[in-house]
């Protein structure tokens, strides 16, 4: 009988975000660079009799303690190993639910490191692709929860290098977005010429500025604050690259300076006293 054991598991942006088209089986081709924060939701793990998960939640939208992506692992991965352990996870959240950050995905592959140190389980075992489909495509990147570069359906994952860890101000208007709605709204035509196709394992800041984020545009037309927002970040003294991350509604913002990013905190928290504002940095 182990311990407990506490874990971090980091939020994550999409540094660019691009669609590249709908396939045969109605999930969409992208690409893209993606990072991690020093921001993340605590997990707290026992052993159990039975899998128990609960959550401190202080966002407006709730957790299902009976239906969410650790649960959804855990039956994914016990089709692969009958005879799992049993465990008592209580999730602290820190990240906003539905935000763009891949709170829930990161939590399922937080705990999934864990299974696998803790049950020795082999990953040649595990198909990335499946596990992006059977419980969230963001999964396979927050498993690796590196700097990296995606396509596919996310499960397809190279490492990259960033020159800086950069701080980074999230921008939250707190409003309910649908990825799936977002999906159907999003025409191809005319985004091909865009795309930059061109995958770097050393991206300057420069090579991540001239991205884009294909569901920005879209999210913008039905909610205006979120342009508003990002307007707000690029006009920031300091702030070199403003963006909104997956399919919203965070926005982040790019300082080199600390004391830039908390100036356009403060700026933000006058504005906007509403909203979800917080200070983090990229990892290294």
């Amino acid at each position: 009988m182990s311990s407990k054991v506490v874990l971090r598991a980091n939020a994550k942006i999409n540094l660019t975000l691009d669609i590249l088209g709908k396939r045969s089986d109605n999930y969409h081709d992208i690409q893209g660079y993606v990072a991690f924060l020093d921001l993340y939701d605590e997990l707290i793990i026992n052993h159990s009799e039975k899998l128990l998960v609960s959550f401190d939640n202080p966002f407006y939208e709730n957790v299902s303690s009976k239906s969410n992506t650790i649960i959804k692992l855990y039956n994914y991965l016990s089709s692969y190993f009958p005879n799992l352990s049993q465990y008592k996870v209580h999730v602290k959240k820190n990240i906003p639910i539905s935000a763009g950050l891949g709170g829930g995905s990161c939590n399922a592959a937080a705990f999934m490191r864990y299974l696998i140190s803790d049950l020795r389980i082999n990953m040649d075992q595990i198909n990335l692709e499946s596990l992006a489909r059977n419980v969230g495509a963001d999964v396979p990147c927050c498993l690796i929860n590196e700097s990296s570069y995606i396509s596919g359906i996310g499960e397809i994952i190279q490492e990259v290098k960033l020159s800086d860890a950069y701080y980074c101000l999230l921008v939250n208007p707190q409003i309910p977005v649908s990825t799936s709605k977002i999906y159907e709204k999003i025409s191809i035509k005319g985004l091909e010429a865009l795309h930059n196709k061109k995958f770097l394992s050393n991206p300057s800041i420069g090579h991540i500025i001239n991205g884009k984020n294909d569901f920005q545009q879209i999210i913008i037309q039905d909610y205006p604050i979120i342009g508003e927002i990002i307007n707000h970040l690029t006009e920031a003294e300091g702030c070199f690259l403003a963006r909104m991350t997956g399919s919203g509604p965070t926005c982040f913002g790019f300082f080199l300076k600390k004391e830039d990013m908390s100036k356009c905190k403060k700026n933000f928290e006058e504005m906007y006293p509403k909203f979800w504002i917080t200070e983090t940095k990229l990892l290294d």
